[in-house]
């Protein structure tokens, strides 16, 4: 049927099918936006809460950081740090597990402990006490002298009364752990 057109007639066809096809794409391009938009929202609302939810923690911060600085929190710190200050005097004293090692790494061979107890004095001192069996008179004695080897070990004395009988001693020990002095 284009065959039976005139030129100019031909033309005019050819440039109103073109005019469609430029309105059709237009359109398709608006339908393709508005769909990408739509499709973009969740995403866009996501990252502005996440945006907003960032901006309150900072303020959050800020505002902590400013409490920081107040008067009576710094007094605070300072009794905090006091009594940490205090709690570190007791550490420079050996803890009763190193106490009760040491004890153990001293007894001679058929000298055996049943019994330890540990208390702090002050800060600089504690008593330590421990009963058990030794074999003889001379491992008693032994055990004596291996506790005394050790200098924050202070006060060792066997009593007398230990060393009544010959074999199978039962004894009872009373002592102090001085203070480390660490330079």
């Amino acid at each position: 049927m284009l065959h039976l057109l005139t030129e100019s007639q031909k033309n005019k066809v050819i440039k109103e099918y073109k005019m469609r096809l430029a309105i059709v794409i237009c359109w398709l391009a608006v339908f393709i936006s508005l769909t990408g938009s739509a499709l973009l929202l969740p995403s866009y609302l996501t990252a502005v809460g996440k945006v907003n939810t960032i901006k309150g923690d900072n303020q959050s911060k800020e505002n902590s950081v400013k409490s920081l600085k107040d008067q009576n929190f710094q007094d605070k710190i300072k009794l905090v740090d006091s009594n940490l200050n205090a709690l570190k005097l007791s550490v420079d004293i050996m803890s009763p597990r190193e106490t009760y090692y040491k004890i153990l790494n001293s007894l001679p061979a058929g000298v055996y402990v049943d019994r330890y107890t540990y208390g702090l004095k002050d800060e600089n001192n504690a008593s330590i006490s421990i009963s058990g069996v030794a074999g003889d008179r001379g491992k008693m004695i032994e055990l004596q002298n291996l506790l005394k080897l050790n200098k924050e070990f202070t006060g060792i004395v066997i009593p007398i009364t230990g060393l009544t009988k010959k074999k199978d001693l039962t004894f009872s020990l009373n002592f102090n752990l001085i203070k480390n002095i660490k330079k």
